[in-house]
């Protein structure tokens, strides 16, 4: 329950004291006895469904400028801005939960999957809230802490950045106690202007952490590693390079998944490790997950227990089977590193199957890369010669050149003007056997060639 004087402590409100079951800011969602925060965006306004949240059951709503009537009874707090509002009601809210510890994730690439896979090993001894699907921003984060129960004992939490400051920012939201960094790449390019300029807006999430917290680092990055310069908390190490803390090393890769063994430095311990994910990216999720858990005093064996089973959010690495071919779905997102990352997963899902299916790759434009967009797609043409991938269908303006590089070295691909052009084309191209790799940016929407193949 969320008292009405926490909201006005919260938010400079006035009300009278009582009680409300929760909060939403979904009109089409709305609980019994929750309160309803009408945030405005830009082809939206939650103002102008406070009516409809009262009349589903809403006790109460927070709006910035005057509403319709509402129904008798109904509290009206009002506030200058609902979005910050809302970020200081959830901050509120997370202080309040004594003894809560909240785990941080950023990364270029793969913080969604390690999220599923670190909250996964912690659940193995605590009572684990953690981000959904992938709602890392300045609006899903608040949600995130407001699902908070009384009987959490750790929330993992993931946070996106398009610019310098955000993630700092969703630090003051959430007041992580530890933090996570996966990697630094290229994506948002476009938007920060260099790699020195990505690290510093990943770096962002360890530069408060109290000195009791943990700053769990990527051993082999060389951009993630100037964090720990920046961090009060105690610094753990996850990769395969021999200085790190938690070191994955013996890595194998079969039709079930991939395999690999973690060797803890500080008591030489080891532990094998199943996935049931294909590729040396997800071998590194696991061992920032491990890492994590082992932070909180989670073993190595449980985490290797708990990974075993682990499963991660919708579109990410995707295994599914239509008739006698298979398809892996990453088709959630996409950059130069995790492009690359995918092309040598499906090289070795093939090597796996020991079969005589062949490997299609359904490539997408890659988003927000800026100047070096036409180069970075160039080299993700190079990559998918380099790992052998026997045919290669793109759409999209920049996907353009991902064609024209494998032409040019002499691999078979087609350019598309569409997907629904893309899709027509792979019905007639697929065959039984063969593996299909789906991979662009979300709005090049790829996981609906799954639709259009069907």
């Amino acid at each position: 329950m969320i008292k009405a004087s926490e909201i006005m402590a919260a938010t400079n409100a006035v009300r009278d004291d009582f009680e409300f079951a929760g909060v939403t800011t979904d009109s089409r969602a709305v609980k019994p006895g929750e309160l309803f925060v009408a945030l405005k965006g830009g082809n939206f306004d939650g103002h102008d469904y406070c009516a409809k949240a009262v009349a589903l059951g809403a006790s109460g709503v927070v709006i910035s400028h005057d509403i319709e009537q509402l129904p008798a009874g109904a509290a009206v707090f009002r506030v200058q801005d609902t979005l910050l509002a809302y970020q200081q009601l959830a901050r509120a809210y997370r202080r309040r939960q004594k003894g809560l510890k909240v785990f941080a994730i950023t990364g270029s690439n793969g913080k969604t999957s390690t999220k599923d896979l670190l909250a996964a090993c912690l659940s193995v001894k605590y009572n684990v809230v953690k981000t959904q699907g992938n709602f890392n921003n300045e609006i899903g984060l608040p949600k995130t802490l407001l699902d908070i129960k009384p009987d959490t004992d750790i929330a993992v939490v993931e946070m996106g950045m398009r610019g310098l400051g955000q993630i700092e920012e969703l630090c003051r939201i959430a007041e992580p106690d530890s933090g996570l960094i996966t990697n630094v790449g290229e994506t948002h390019m476009e938007l920060l202007g260099s790699m020195d300029n990505i690290a510093k807006a990943k770096s962002e999430i360890v530069v408060d952490l109290p000195a009791e917290g943990f700053a769990v680092l990527n051993g082999d990055n060389e951009y993630v590693l100037r964090a720990a310069a920046l961090t009060k908390a105690k610094v753990v190490y996850f990769g395969l390079g021999a200085g790190c803390d938690y070191r994955g090393s013996d890595i194998a890769t079969s039709a079930g998944g991939t395999t690999f063994t973690c060797t803890e430095k500080a008591t030489g311990k080891s532990v094998q490790v199943h996935l049931q994910l294909i590729g040396e990216h997800n071998v590194y999720n696991a061992l920032s997950a491990i890492a994590g858990a082992a932070c909180y005093g989670v073993s190595m064996e449980d985490s290797a227990r708990a990974l075993a089973t682990a499963r991660l959010t919708g579109s990410r690495q995707e295994i599914i089977y239509i008739g006698d071919i298979t398809f892996i779905n990453d088709a959630y997102n996409a950059s130069p590193a995790s492009m690359e990352a995918a092309l040598k997963t499906l090289a070795e899902a093939k090597k796996a199957a020991r079969g005589t299916g062949r490997t299609i790759a359904v490539l997408a434009d890659m988003l927000e890369l800026g100047a070096i967009s036409e180069d970075a797609h160039r080299r993700v043409g190079r990559w998918a010669v380099e790992y052998g991938v026997d045919y290669v269908l793109t759409y999209g303006e920049q996907a353009a050149y991902i064609s024209d590089e494998v032409q040019k070295l002499g691999g078979k691909t087609r350019h598309c003007g569409s997907r629904q052009e893309a899709a027509d084309n792979l019905r007639l191209l697929a065959e039984a056997g063969d593996i299909i790799l789906l991979k662009g940016s979300n709005s090049m929407q790829v996981g609906r060639m799954l639709e259009l193949f069907k």
